[in-house]
């Protein structure tokens, strides 16, 4: 009875027929608002700004230098949850709000992987006229699954692969907690999480069999590196930020990046070593159409993992490794990237619409 009184009591405050209680309004409208406070104006702002503040930070680029070429291909994990106002008629969170999510954690690995060798670079080309930029060329979204109202998600971003003038990065948004990473090289602090296989009880990476089930969505991105009209090779930045290992001598010769990314999809085109060119048609060889979506969504865990970073940076990431993961990037890159062809779709000039409101 007295929960009964409680609540009828308060929707006589606030029915339109009795003078409303100003502070029960009040403090509804708070409550929404920190319920929402992601969607409001200038909150997508502030949460760039202090991103680009936290990865750009001296010590955390001396730490991922320090990381070397074993940092290149790792994902960087974004925390995130989809309230009221981001969700459509069906309450779950709408299409267009992903790529808001998507600009963060792009913006958050290319800061903490590629900030000091862009100072390097602008210093490299500082009689080249024109101003330093990183223009972004094209988004694609594969959907999966829908994220309900107020659930929580992890945003997984990394490098896939570059050409002479593209880098490419892919992006899964994932159900929190579904996947544990075995640590965090930029937090050695933070512990991973290890299991234990059936078979001979050894630790492996804590990752499921297959993690699709738990992904939502899954994107992959283009950018350019510009200074006035002169585009900048990814590979350039990459070198100047510690991320690649040294060069074979035969590759000084004969730069081992292709072209473009419709280079990639055949052997023709690729410059490398023989080694290299070897694994990278075996790897190119496995990936076709109908299974690029799975290749996508399992391509970090192709990674070996086993040793530690100070293996990885001196032996293990060689040259040969790093081109053979970059020309497998490059495969799947070609298929968006064929997606250029979509403008020369636009055939209307001349021909009726269907309307104009």
């Amino acid at each position: 009875m007295a929960l009964s009184s409680t609540l009828k009591d308060v929707f006589d405050r606030l029915s339109l027929g009795t003078r409303p209680n100003i502070n029960i309004w009040k403090t509804l409208a708070i409550i929404f608002f920190l319920l929402n406070l992601k969607t409001f104006p200038f909150a997508w702002h502030l949460r760039l700004i202090r991103s680009f503040i936290t990865h750009t930070r001296a010590r955390h680029r001396r730490l991922a230098q320090s990381l070397g070429p074993s940092a290149l291909f790792q994902p960087m994990i974004t925390t995130s949850h989809s309230p009221f106002l981001e969700c459509d008629y069906n309450l779950h969170k709408s299409n267009s709000t992903y790529f808001s999510d998507f600009d963060l954690s792009r913006m958050k690995i290319l800061t903490s992987l590629a900030t000091s060798g862009i100072e390097i670079t602008m210093k490299e080309l500082k009689d080249q006229p024109g101003r330093f930029g990183i223009a972004l060329g094209g988004v694609h979204m594969n959907f999966k699954r829908e994220i309900g109202m107020y659930e929580r998600y992890e945003i997984w971003t990394r490098l896939l692969s570059w050409d002479r003038k593209w880098f490419y990065g892919v992006t899964h948004f994932v159900k929190k907690g579904a996947v544990k990473p075995t640590g965090y090289l930029l937090q050695p602090w933070k512990k991973g999480s290890r299991r234990k296989t059936e078979k001979d009880g050894q630790e492996e990476q804590g990752i499921p069999s297959n993690g699709q089930p738990f992904i939502f969505a899954s994107g992959i991105s283009k950018y350019v590196f510009k200074k006035g009209r002169l585009t900048i090779p990814p590979e350039r930045v990459w070198r100047n930020a510690g991320l690649l290992p040294p060069k074979p001598s035969s590759e000084e010769e004969a730069s081992p990046v292709t072209d473009s990314p419709a280079a990639a999809g055949s052997s023709e085109g690729v410059e490398t070593t023989s080694d290299a060119a070897a694994m990278a048609k075996e790897a190119m060889e496995k990936i076709t159409p109908d299974n690029a979506k799975e290749m996508l969504d399992q391509s970090w865990r192709s990674l070996d993992d086993s040793d530690n970073g100070d293996n990885k940076q001196s032996g293990g990431w060689t040259w040969e490794r790093i081109e053979k993961e970059r020309l497998r990037g490059l495969r799947l890159a070609s298929m968006f990237d064929g997606l250029r062809g979509l403008n020369e779709e636009f055939l209307y000039e001349g021909k009726p619409a269907l309307g104009i409101y």
